[in-house]
């Protein structure tokens, strides 16, 4: 059977300092080179990802913006994606200017990936993202709501103040049609409100990769609350020890400390039976 290994990167993969340690990489790679099928799932965009895994064989496509977008590293090609359509556009319109929220929007203009936002209306957190994305191609201010109307928005993201957010996210999961992953920023005291479809999930995402790659298992690991779906898709899911305790009851079983390379110690142990 051939085994497809998803994991999800920050609190699970990568350390605290948002990177790959130094024993994992050279592990991962030399269990990837002797031809493990090894990819992950993240609310990450390809370039953050792609900083925060350097070094690693990225041999396989990866799944983006918590399974909204799926793209293969090497050349940024495209090969799924799901936007939010006309309704609910107008609806998400209605709840930023009722609780005066100024997300970021990300979208695809053609081949063109952008993260837009409007100019002079950021917050702090919104301003923190943006200082750490310096010469990203992808940035794109603009003047009003309205610039990006023609683009196929797939993501926004409200970065701020807990209670600056909740109403946006209440006005969300009151919708039939979409969801929010609300939960503060793991190295910041910021809240981050991050809105998609509900048909985007790790987990769809995975589904989708599972067929393109035609394999026959899923093997799945995380931390966080938005890996739940990708839980939910898998044949064996593990959740790292510090994980939240409503991922480590739908789990297969518990693994050790994201900090202590728990994900490839465990590949390393097991991989004999996968093959």
């Amino acid at each position: 059977m051939k085994t497809l290994f998803i994991s999800d990167l920050d609190g699970t993969l990568l350390t605290a300092h948002e990177n790959i340690s130094e024993y994992s990489l050279k592990n991962l790679n030399r269990l990837i080179d002797d031809g493990m099928v090894f990819t992950y799932a993240t609310a990450r965009s390809l370039n953050s990802a792609a900083k925060a895994c350097w070094g690693l064989r990225q041999n396989y496509p990866v799944i983006l913006y918590n399974g909204a977008v799926i793209m293969e590293a090497w050349n940024g090609n495209k090969l799924y994606t799901n936007p939010f359509n006309k309704g609910q556009l107008r609806y998400l319109k209605s709840l930023f200017e009722q609780y005066d929220v100024w997300p970021l929007a990300y979208s695809f203009n053609g081949s063109r990936e952008k993260v837009s936002w409007v100019k002079g209306k950021e917050t702090q957190g919104v301003l923190r993202y943006l200082s750490r994305r310096k010469g990203d191609c992808r940035l794109n201010p603009i003047r009003k709501r309205e610039d990006v109307a023609e683009d196929e928005i797939f993501y926004f993201t409200c970065i701020g103040k807990k209670e600056n957010l909740e109403g946006v996210h209440k006005g969300v999961e009151q919708s039939l049609d979409m969801r929010c992953i609300f939960e503060q920023e793991k190295y910041q005291t910021d809240y981050w409100c991050e809105i998609m479809p509900t048909t985007t999930s790790k987990g769809t995402a995975a589904k989708v990769l599972k067929d393109i790659l035609k394999a026959d298992r899923l093997v799945v690991f995380g931390d966080g609350i938005n890996d739940k779906e990708l839980f939910f898709a898998a044949d064996e899911s593990y959740a790292v020890k510090n994980a939240e305790e409503e991922l480590k009851k739908i789990s297969t079983a518990e693994i050790g400390y994201s900090e202590e390379d728990s994900v490839v110690k465990f590949l390393q142990n097991n991989i004999k039976k996968y093959l």
